[in-house]
C-alpha cells in the first residue's frame, strides 16, 4: 500500500475518523467503555498478539492500531518525530472493523501521531499497548516499549495500560488473554484511571488452566546485573574498544513476596499501578523549606 507522511496521515485522519464513526457506532452501546481505543506495541503491527487483542477490541469499541512496522523492542519511550519532523503512516488490513497504520518509527511515535494525528478530532477513552510477548517485571519498566509507550500516553493525559508476557503458542492462550484485558479495561480499575497514572500487566507464560489468579504488586530491585567484557581489543589512535554483553549475573538480595516478579512466578497475572510524572513532590518540599540546601549563585 501507499505510504502516507505524517502530515498526509493527520489529513487522512480526519477523514477516516468520519468513515468509521458513521460504520462501527451504531454496534457499539451507548454505555460501553471504553467506546475508542487505541492499540500499539512493540513487537511490530505484524505481531499476532496485537491483531488478536485488536479484532476481540473491535467486538465492543471503535478500534484503532497504530503500531511500529518492525520490532522495536526495548526503545522505552524514545522519539524519532521530533528529530526528523515526520513520520510515515501505510494503512494496513488487519480486520474488520479495524483501522490500522504501520509507522516507520517506535511505540512512543506511534502514539504521538495517534493522539495529535490519526485521531486528534475524535481521541480514544483507552490507550492499551501490546501484548508483549516477554514480561516486563523488575527493572523493565525502564527499558519496554510496550511501558514506553503507555507512559507516553499516560503523560499526554490519557488512561493507559501496558500488556506484556503472553506465549502465542500455547493453545488458546491467545484467545482468552485477549478476552480478559477486554474485560480487565472495562472494569471500575480502568475507567476510573486518572493519568498520569497508568498500570502495567505481565501474564504468566503458562496455559490459562494454570494461570492462578491476579495480584497487585510492587516493583522489584534488579533482577539482573548486565555484564560487558572487551569483544576486541584496543585499536587505533583513540584507544577504542569493542564491549559485547556477555552474561548477566542474578541479584543476590532477596525479594519481597508482594513484588511483581515474586508473584509472577507463582502464576498469577501481576498488575502494578505506575505514574508517568516522575517529580518527586517530597524533595520539592523539602527545598522550599530548605533553600539552604542550594549554593548562592
Amino acid at each position: 500500500m501507499k505510504k502516507v507522511d505524517y502530515f498526509v496521515a493527520t489529513l487522512l485522519g480526519a477523514a477516516v475518523l468520519v468513515f468509521m464513526t458513521s460504520r462501527i457506532s451504531a454496534s457499539v452501546k451507548e454505555d460501553s467503555w471504553p467506546r475508542r481505543v487505541l492499540i500499539t506495541n512493540d513487537n511490530g503491527i505484524e505481531d499476532i498478539k496485537i491483531i488478536e487483542l485488536a479484532r476481540a477490541f473491535s467486538r465492543v469499541a471503535e478500534t484503532y492500531v497504530v503500531a511500529p512496522k518492525e520490532d522495536c523492542s526495548g526503545s522505552s519511550n524514545y522519539l524519532t518525530a521530533i528529530r526528523r519532523g515526520k513520520l510515515e503512516a501505510e494503512p494496513r488490513d488487519i480486520g474488520e472493523g479495524i483501522q490500522a497504520f504501520a509507522v516507520d518509527g517506535f511505540p512512543a511515535d506511534c502514539v504521538l501521531l495517534a493522539l495529535v494525528g490519526i485521531m486528534r478530532e475524535s481521541p480514544p477513552d483507552l490507550v492499551v499497548s501490546g501484548i508483549n510477548g516477554g514480561p516486563n517485571l523488575g527493572q523493565d519498566w525502564m527499558f519496554s516499549g510496550t511501558v514506553g509507550a503507555a507512559r507516553v500516553a499516560a503523560y499526554a493525559g490519557f488512561p493507559a495500560v501496558a500488556v506484556s508476557g503472553l506465549d502465542s503458542g500455547i493453545p488458546g492462550s491467545m484467545g482468552k488473554v485477549s478476552a480478559w484485558v477486554v474485560r480487565l479495561t472495562q472494569s471500575r480499575l480502568i475507567r476510573e484511571l486518572q493519568p498520569p497514572g497508568f498500570i502495567t500487566v505481565s501474564v504468566p507464560r503458562i496455559s490459562p488452566e494454570n494461570i492462578k489468579g491476579v495480584r497487585i504488586g510492587i516493583r522489584a530491585g534488579l533482577r539482573e546485573k548486565p555484564e560487558f567484557s572487551k569483544a576486541a581489543p584496543e585499536s587505533g589512535p583513540g584507544g577504542s574498544a569493542t564491549w559485547a554483553i556477555t552474561g548477566a549475573e542474578t541479584s543476590a538480595s532477596p525479594l519481597p513476596p508482594n513484588c511483581d516478579i515474586s508473584l509472577y512466578a507463582q502464576g498469577y497475572i501481576v498488575i502494578v499501578p505506575m505514574i508517568a510524572d516522575e517529580h518527586s513532590y517530597e524533595i520539592i518540599s523539602r527545598l522550599k523549606l530548605n533553600t539552604g540546601l542550594i549554593p548562592e549563585w
